[in-house]
């Protein structure tokens, strides 16, 4: 296996080994002693390949989705540029590995974080080729980069909470990019279908319903009518309830500090992000870590 199997701590938490890498590769044969689930962006080129059976075409830009049993074999590729993050599901959550996540049914926060996991666990094998907007491809590049420079640099002792926290909102990604594949939308889909995808790529940036309608080529009602149909709720409601979900996440299966975590989803105001994760999930930040954290 070319892509190395863990990054090892050089001077902060020197010695210690993080399950996870980064490498500019196509998915590479499965290592029997050190299972790696993998999650593959092809940014450039095609590819043929055979996976479970199945004969599947992999063009850019598209993600392809595996578990730690499950390699492509490949039959031919033409201009195929590939980046892929290898890693162990315990780094996800400490109750997961090869044989818990298809033999235990979770519950609470683990639930949560085994429905990160599930789009690369999918039974039928065309799910796990994912076809991405350039916009969702280019998102899922930046947080490939970020986990990779976050492993180089291990600027600080939180460096392995840092990196995990970049693949984590990797998985949400593409979460939300195979919820938004399954929805039935019309044969021609345009900007306002776009609009659920744009959300998770920068809603930790400030934006108003305004400009996102703009975007768009439409007005806020229209955005708000037709992100409902999609999701339930407004663009305004459904952006403050990731946020508070992603923070959630990272508050449980990190250590970041809360106020890099209140950043990294948004949040300017301690007393505005308190307020609003205590009015969604009952707790505040620090009363949840201290009740849900698992580290």
């Amino acid at each position: 296996m070319n892509a190395p199997l863990a990054v090892t701590g050089r001077h902060f938490h020197r010695g210690y080994a993080l399950p996870v890498s980064v490498g500019d590769q196509p998915p590479e044969p499965a290592h029997a002693d050190a299972p790696r689930f993998i999650v593959a962006i092809a940014h450039a080129g095609a590819a043929t390949l055979m996976l479970d059976g199945q004969r599947l075409l992999w063009n850019a830009p598209a993600a392809l989705l595996l578990d730690e049993r499950t390699r492509p074999t490949f039959d031919q590729t033409q201009g195929l540029a590939v980046r892929s993050v290898y890693f162990d599901p315990a780094i996800v959550n400490s109750a997961f590995s090869a044989a818990t996540l298809r033999q235990t049914v979770f519950d609470g926060t683990a639930l949560q974080d085994f429905y990160l996991l599930q789009p690369l666990l999918a039974a039928d094998p065309a799910r796990r080729v994912l076809r991405l907007s350039p916009s969702q491809a280019q998102h899922l590049e930046r947080l490939l980069a970020r986990i990779a420079d976050e492993a180089e640099t291990q600027r600080d002792d939180n460096w392995p909470c840092r990196t995990r926290s970049w693949l984590f909102e990797l998985l949400f990604s593409l979460r939300a990019a195979d919820h938004a594949a399954t929805l039935a939308l019309p044969a021609r889909t345009d900007r306002l279908d776009e609009a659920l995808l744009r959300v998770h790529a920068c809603y930790q940036s400030r934006f108003t319903v305004a400009e996102l309608a703009r975007w768009c080529g439409s007005n806020r009602t229209t955005l708000n009518d037709h992100f409902r149909k999609l999701t339930g709720a407004s663009v305004r409601d459904y952006v403050i309830r990731l946020r508070i979900d992603t923070a959630a996440t990272l508050l449980r299966d990190t250590l970041l500090p809360v106020t890099e975590i209140m950043a990294r989803v948004g949040y300017e105001n301690p007393s505005h992000f308190t307020r609003t994760f205590r009015q969604l999930t009952g707790l505040t930040p620090s009363a949840y870590r201290a009740r849900h954290g698992w580290m």
